[in-house]
């Protein structure tokens, strides 16, 4: 049978507003990474250390996801949320008025930790308000401007660059947030507050890991591959990670509850979002190098491309999800990643039309295996874990993101020094993506059969 979604007025505006909520990090950041360029030439500033807008913004982006669970229980989520789309809302106005380099950075981790506050929380909503009966189709609504964010923003970001002045890529979240609040102020639940006590110790321990990782993550991407001190970091990084979560899991007071780990579904389900993560991200940085490195494309028509993910994520969300909604998430997820797989070689093959059918394609997998991904994990968790593994899911995507920004930096550096053809890195993206996609859907067998033996 299939899903059919009806909502309410209210839940209508409430859906609007956890969309906005969603998709307002995600276009900000791409924006950014392309007017670079121009916020280095206005503030006097290298580009080598102009990055670090970027950098601030994920490491702050990190530390809000990890306080999330404790700003939820203490605050109640419609609190929560209004705080940290208002704290968002605030870094977006004071990064516009910047003046110079140490302004910048610093108003630039006021927004990441109000988005990074903002994305689980969101998450947590419309886990909470919805339940697991339509988390799915919920999802479905949501994930389709959620693909079209990231492409677009190279867009965005080209217009501003060039016909307006860089400030405006950050004034423009003002309209968008009080619009956001006008439709959750009074949609948005509450739930119960209660006196929620933070692991000190294992949140430093963890933050310190993340930065020290995002940071290895960054330089490693950048093409110093084989630099000794960013190998050193990066291993410390996931080194003082394993460290944290050992210390988090024997601990009374935790940072974040992973008991739900103990269900190997919920477990697998995460390892998807992560896979999916790195193979979304990772193709989605690397078409744009390769293609300027080999022809030259314009950033105009190459966010074109990216875009039509957002229309192949919308046709399917149209045409093919609702049939696949009954369908265990483990196969939705495979279905998506194979066709994803698929996509890559159609675009390897050049040409215009080729490259509009292959990113059609790409965004119909994707769509569906994203909205899988974002639900999955919550089908297998009680409900109040849902805050956790909210915090949990978006802690491994960016982690996922990241990894997908070294496959990049790696396939365009071996690219350059004709260790490997243009041919065989695209090959490389499809394996990867196909290898993704079969165990999704081997997890699937398995977990079907074993819940055929149980029952």
């Amino acid at each position: 049978m299939k899903q059919t979604l009806e909502l309410t007025a209210a839940e209508r505006k409430l859906v609007f507003a956890m969309t906005l909520s969603s998709v307002l990090p995600l276009l900000d950041n791409s924006i950014v990474n392309v007017i670079l360029s121009a916020i280095s030439n206005d503030i006097n500033t290298s580009y080598a250390y102009i990055q670090w807008v970027v950098t601030v913004y994920m490491l702050a982006c990190a530390t809000g996801i990890l306080l999330s669970p404790y700003i939820h229980e203490n605050f109640g989520l419609k609190k929560a949320w209004l705080y940290s789309i208002i704290i968002f809302l605030v870094g977006s106005v004071l990064v516009g008025f910047s003046y110079n380099l140490v302004s910048l950075l610093l108003f630039r981790g006021v927004q990441g930790l109000g988005a990074g506050i903002l994305i689980p929380i969101t998450q947590s909503i419309i886990a909470t308000y919805f339940g697991k009966q339509r988390l799915k189709s919920i999802m479905a609504l949501i994930a389709i401007p959620s693909v079209f964010a990231p492409a677009l923003g190279p867009i965005f970001g080209a217009i501003i660059s060039e016909q307006l002045n860089w400030r405006m890529a950050f004034f423009i979240n003002v309209p968008l947030v009080l619009l956001a609040i006008f439709f959750g102020r009074t949609t948005v639940p509450d739930n119960k507050t209660s006196k929620y006590n933070m692991n000190i110790y294992v949140f430093m321990t963890f933050l310190i890991a993340l930065i020290l990782f995002f940071i290895s993550i960054k330089n490693i991407a950048s093409g110093h591959f084989f630099d000794m001190s960013n190998i050193i970091m990066l291993v410390l990084g996931i080194g003082l990670m394993i460290v944290s979560l050992l210390v988090n899991s024997r601990s009374a007071i935790k940072l974040v509850d992973l008991s739900a780990f103990s269900c190997a579904q919920y477990s697998l389900a995460i390892i998807m979002g992560f896979l999916t993560s790195l193979i979304f991200f990772g193709f989605m940085i690397f078409f744009p190098l390769i293609q300027a490195i080999n022809d030259n494309v314009s950033i105009t028509y190459i966010g074109l491309l990216l875009a039509l993910q957002g229309v192949g994520a919308w046709l399917a969300r149209k045409f093919i999800y609702q049939s696949l909604s009954e369908i265990n998430s483990f196969l939705i997820i495979g279905i998506g990643l194979i066709f994803s797989a698929i996509s890559i070689l159609i675009i390897q093959i050049g040409g215009n039309l080729s490259e509009i059918i292959g990113f059609i394609i790409r965004g119909s997998g994707l769509g569906i295996a994203t909205i899988a991904v974002l639900s999955s994990p919550f089908e297998f968790c009680d409900k109040n874990q849902i805050k956790d593994t909210s915090a949990i899911t978006r802690v491994v995507q960016q982690i996922g993101g990241a990894f997908g920004g070294v496959l990049s930096g790696i396939l365009i550096y071996l690219t350059q020094a004709q260790l490997i053809s243009v041919n065989n890195s695209y090959y490389i993206m499809f394996l990867l993506s196909l290898v993704f996609g079969v165990i999704a859907v081997i997890a699937y067998i398995f977990f079907s059969r074993e819940n055929k033996i149980t029952s």
